[in-house]
């Protein structure tokens, strides 16, 4: 599963969609996912329902401009728009760190 994410990053009030799903349903308990940004750069992530929204845990990943995000957990409300799945950044969660391939052999 993959989510679109509208800019180079993820931050309270960013929005983007998933890729290939229109509701709610089809996503069921969650999963694996890979989160593509703007710049064609993108992160590994897991899914989770959280309550009524979910939780997105995503691994540090580095942008087309060379700048490396840490790994961090989201919040997210999941929104059933026209044909398509869409979610919106609630907020920053506190979790553990997720560390991308380039970080877990050092």
């Amino acid at each position: 599963m993959i989510l679109q994410a509208a800019h180079t990053h993820l931050y309270p009030g960013n929005r983007g969609k998933f890729s290939g799903l229109a509701q709610i349903a089809e996503l069921r308990a969650g999963g694996d996912c890979l989160v593509e940004f703007a710049d064609g750069s993108a992160a590994a992530a897991s899914i989770s329902r959280a309550g009524d929204d979910w939780q997105l845990a995503a691994k540090g990943y580095r942008t087309a401009a060379g700048t490396d995000i840490a790994a961090r957990c989201w919040l997210l409300r999941l929104e059933e728009g026209p044909g398509q799945l869409e979610f919106r950044i609630l907020k920053r969660l506190p979790g553990p760190a997720i560390k991308s391939g380039a970080d877990a052999s050092g």
